[in-house]
Parts: C-alpha cells; structure tokens; sequence
C-alpha cells in the first residue's frame, strides 16, 4: 500500500477535470464515450485531459518521459 500512496496523493492533487478522468478510466474503467457523457464533454476532450493529466502525474512522479513517440532512427 505504501508504493501506491505516492500515486494517489498525486492524483489527489490534480485540477478537477483531470481528476475526473483519470479516477473514472483507469480506477473504475469506463470508456472515454461514458465519461463524456457523465461529464457533458466531447469525447475528444476526455482524451485531453486525461493526456494532461497522466502528464502531470508522469512529472510529479518523477518518471522518464515517453521517448517511442517521434523517436527517429
């Protein structure tokens, strides 16, 4: 439970919307479409937030960013 606690105090810490997000697609799994219409967004927009929000979380966490993406060879 310790290992988690950082995790969950950080996402404690997020902006609303982004809170929203994350706890409802990767705590309780619903999908961008549901939490669209449960928070009266586009979907597109659910995509945003929950982009900035895994982000945010990445840096606060200290974690590596993704270098895959637009990675040249």
């Amino acid at each position: 439970m310790d290992s988690n606690s950082g995790l969950y105090e950080a996402i404690a810490a997020l902006p609303p919307r982004q809170f929203d997000v994350i706890v409802l697609r990767h705590l309780l799994g619903y999908p961008p479409s549901r939490i669209a219409w449960f928070m009266g967004l586009n979907e597109r927009t659910v995509d945003y937030h929950g982009r900035k929000a895994k982000e945010r979380l990445r840096v606060q966490l200290g974690l590596p960013a993704d270098t895959k993406k637009g990675e040249r060879t």
